[in-house]
């Protein structure tokens, strides 16, 4: 089954606790509200009107909206998720994907828990994620970074002309390459064989958590004209701070 709606105006599109093998919603002005819809392809599209994922969205997920529109979701789950704003706010309670490319031109981008290989684009905004459990690329042109990784794959966050704030368990392995105007180790992190070396107005830091070879897991984090923090910090403490 396919379904296909089209709404001009503020008309606005509920749709709920359904499955289908193709989902296309395009809007105007009006509110599109998804909630429990299961789709093999799923592709909303809205120039002015917010989006609204509640309970579980399933499927390979499209969702472009343009000028001020705002998407916030529960939870999505599958294999391909592509999501980009322009002046909105992106924001995403849980995300489980394969891998995921959301972005956005002026809006923030806050994501709560996140599980896979996730690209966050943002131009003027700034990238919040409370726990990253995968592969993070992450760049923000002119925002802030802040990021708890949970579980590490290769994370990489870049912020040409902001500040980043990598918050990590204790226990975590990686290995570190810290880059920036200036570095900020919290003195309860460990790290071994540290290596800090001065070019270019900057600081290079790096080192291993815990014993970690270079290869398999590793958290780059490098902005040139701002500051790095990196913190230890159980992930209890990460919920605690949130609220």
């Amino acid at each position: 089954m396919n379904l296909n709606i089209q709404s001009s105006g503020s008309g606005c599109v509920k749709v709920q606790n359904i499955e289908c093998d193709n989902c296309k919603i395009e809007t105007e002005q009006g509110t599109s509200i998804l909630q429990s819809v299961k789709s093999q392809k799923l592709h909303v599209h809205t120039t002015g009107g917010k989006v609204i994922c509640l309970g579980t969205v399933y499927g390979n997920i499209d969702i472009h909206a343009s000028d001020k529109s705002t998407v916030t979701v529960d939870k999505l789950q599958g294999s391909s998720v592509n999501i980009s704003t322009e002046d909105g706010l992106l924001k995403v309670k849980y995300l489980y994907t394969e891998s995921s490319f959301l972005s956005s031109a002026a809006g923030d981008i806050t994501l709560g828990s996140v599980h896979g290989n996730i690209t966050l684009r943002s131009k003027m905004g700034n990238i919040t994620v409370d726990s990253s459990s995968g592969c993070l690329n992450a760049l923000a042109q002119q925002g802030a970074i802040d990021v708890y990784v949970s579980q590490l794959g290769k994370v990489e966050l870049k912020v040409p002309k902001g500040s980043i704030l990598v918050k990590v368990p204790s226990s975590l392995q990686a290995y570190l390459q810290l880059s920036g105007k200036e570095i900020d180790v919290n003195s309860d992190v460990h790290v071994e064989e540290m290596n800090e070396a001065h070019r270019d107005d900057g600081v290079i830091i790096t080192g291993f958590l815990n014993q970690t070879s270079k290869h398999e897991k590793w958290i780059k984090a490098d902005a040139p004209k701002g500051t790095v923090r990196f913190r230890s910090q159980s992930w209890f403490q990460s919920l605690k701070l949130q609220d």
